[in-house]
């Protein structure tokens, strides 16, 4: 079955200078170069090797001055350099591990997270804020949600435990996903039987990761 989408850049004088990561549900993470999948015919190509009862939840481009956020359905997340994860040759390896998972979690999802140049400045208005800073909105699968600032978000090395990024609870259900944000973004989040809402990012409650969100 499909498990990701992710759009190819346009211009493919780009290709050689990007990567591509590849996150699976059990943690496992896997970078090569995008120009190892600049052609691929109709009937497809192997693109990783998986563990019995693994399965891709995240393909994304990312530069190696950015950083790879994972993301678990329990509400744990795990953020670390993108130049710190090794380029491998060929398609046909497994991954290296990226979060030390708890029994019953497994990965939801994958982001790419620029890094945050300074501090959060006390200072700047909101104007700039808007425009400045990206939030993580997280959302779980009973219709709750929340975003924090991506500085609370530390970085730390691959293949940790985690930090809390949303707490898990009956009320919430366990996650479903999580992504980067700016404050002037719309989101819209779909339902299994086909429901859609379109939510202005601004009017999500932004919360520390120690919280549960609002509907």
């Amino acid at each position: 079955s499909i498990s990701s989408i992710m759009p190819f850049p346009e211009d493919e004088s780009d290709w050689k200078n990007l990567q591509i990561v590849f996150a699976t549900a059990k943690g496992k993470v896997r970078k090569n170069s995008l120009e190892d999948f600049s052609s691929i015919n109709s009937a497809g190509k192997i693109a990783m090797k998986l563990d019995p009862n693994d399965k891709i939840v995240g393909v994304e481009i990312c530069k190696d001055d950015q950083d790879v956020m994972l993301s678990t359905k329990n509400g744990k997340c795990i953020r670390f350099e993108s130049k710190k994860l090794r380029v491998f040759k060929g398609r046909s390896s497994k991954g290296i591990k990226g979060i030390e998972l708890a029994p019953n979690d497994e990965i939801v999802s994958l982001s790419i997270i620029n890094k945050e140049k300074g501090k959060k400045n006390t200072k700047d208005t909101k104007n700039d804020l808007e425009t400045k800073e990206r939030f993580v909105l997280s959302i779980t699968e009973n219709g709750y949600g929340k975003k924090t600032s991506t500085f609370d978000y530390r970085v730390t090395n691959r293949g940790g435990k985690g930090i809390i990024g949303i707490i898990n609870s009956p009320r919430n259900g366990s996650v479903c996903s999580s992504f980067p944000v700016f404050e002037l973004d719309e989101v819209m989040i779909s339902t299994n039987k086909g429901r859609v809402i379109r939510v202005a990012v601004k009017e999500i409650r932004s919360a520390g990761r120690n919280t549960q969100g609002v509907r």
